[in-house]
């Protein structure tokens, strides 16, 4: 048998001992947990919905303190659902009498669910509150869920809470069209799995960063509405006034007014603000060139308000009073676009004025 040579022998013997030096490393980081990738927030949102034939995708059913970790902003929901997929366990749908219709400011994002506004406006009020708020929804799943709940239920009072991002493209199929690709982006090839693609990709991201966000002196991070792409769900669409979207999302209200209206529920519109719009002066500090984009969300929501108004449906937007408190304390997350517990005890503050005053 002819020998190996030399060279090759030890071309063979120093890769063999970069293998075993990976893996050394990669056995070491695994075990201390340093290789563990963090999860996007696609992975963390998937894992705890399912997909429904008319809302495109609804929360699992009947999850029992089922918890999710973003580590990356350190924060950690604990969910508890019902049959339905909402957060209302042990709730009568037949004997409450109001109800909460919104996204995942209504649900709670990251917050106790004691500590939600549906909730501490339950326990002010001292009723039984059923909450409909579902992360990522929009009005495609604000008009099914009045149709399916509000007709069918027919509680006295409903309040509708938008946000922001609301004003999109309006589609019919948005719900689904969000399940796959966060089906798509939950999956990911096990080398990106490794330390060493976690490592590398975690300093390529550091050296190519764009100053998508920023963060401002109160320690909240805000983001670049003129970077920020569509599909991130931060601030409204940079065309929303100059596309057909504004024709769409208004006739979508116009509809919902109407349903409430023929089956005699008495309406409440809230309008929330995005974290870029509450903390508009950080924001001009930080992105001076790009405040004028925040008078998108300012005009469609004057919008909104001018339609509910003209039907005869109480609309308030909260973007004054969380501007007025926003210097004396955090409201929302710091990473997260989404209200603390502090930003959930505002809005109980202002609804309950509101709910007090129209009775």
């Amino acid at each position: 048998m002819q020998k190996i040579k030399p060279w090759l022998q030890n071309l063979f013997l120093m890769l063999a001992g970069v293998m075993v030096g990976l893996l050394l490393v990669e056995t070491f980081a695994i075990s201390t947990g340093v290789a563990v990738p963090q999860k996007s927030k696609a992975q963390i949102f998937y894992q705890f919905i399912q997909p429904d034939a008319q809302l495109g995708y609804k929360p699992k059913s009947n999850l029992k303190d089922f918890k999710t970790v973003w580590q990356e902003a350190k924060v950690t929901e604990v969910a508890n659902t019902d049959s339905y997929g909402f957060r209302n366990l042990r709730k009568d749908y037949t004997k409450s009498n109001l109800y909460f219709i919104g996204d995942s400011f209504t649900w709670g994002q990251w917050v106790s669910e004691e500590k939600t506004f549906p909730r501490l406006i339950e326990s002010e009020l001292k009723q039984s509150v059923i909450n409909l708020g579902v992360p990522g929804y929009s009005f495609a799943q604000y008009e099914t869920l009045f149709n399916d709940f509000i007709a069918k239920y027919k509680p006295n009072t409903v309040i509708l809470s938008i946000v922001a991002n609301d004003l999109t493209n309006y589609s019919a199929d948005i719900g689904q069209k969000i399940y796959n690709t966060l089906k798509e982006r939950s999956y990911s090839p096990w080398y990106e799995k490794s330390f060493l693609y976690q490592f590398v990709l975690k300093n390529n991201k550091k050296s190519l960063h764009l100053p998508i966000s920023r963060e401002a002196e109160n320690g909240l991070t805000l983001f670049n509405l003129s970077l920020a792409q569509p599909e991130s769900g931060v601030g409204v669409d940079s065309d929303y006034l100059t596309s057909d979207a504004v024709v769409k999302v208004e006739a979508a209200l116009s509809r919902i007014i109407n349903l409430t209206k023929e089956n005699q529920v008495k309406l409440f519109v809230f309008l929330v603000p995005s974290k870029e719009s509450a903390y508009i002066n950080d924001y001009a500090q930080l992105f001076p060139d790009d405040v004028t984009l925040l008078k998108n969300e300012e005009i469609g929501y004057q919008r909104l308000c001018d339609i509910a108004k003209l039907k005869e449906v109480t609309c308030v937007n909260l973007t004054d009073d969380f501007r007025k408190n926003s210097q004396q304390e955090k409201l929302y997350f710091d990473i997260d676009g989404h209200w603390n517990p502090a930003g959930h005890q505002l809005a109980t503050k202002v609804i309950l004025k509101s709910l007090r005053n129209n009775s």
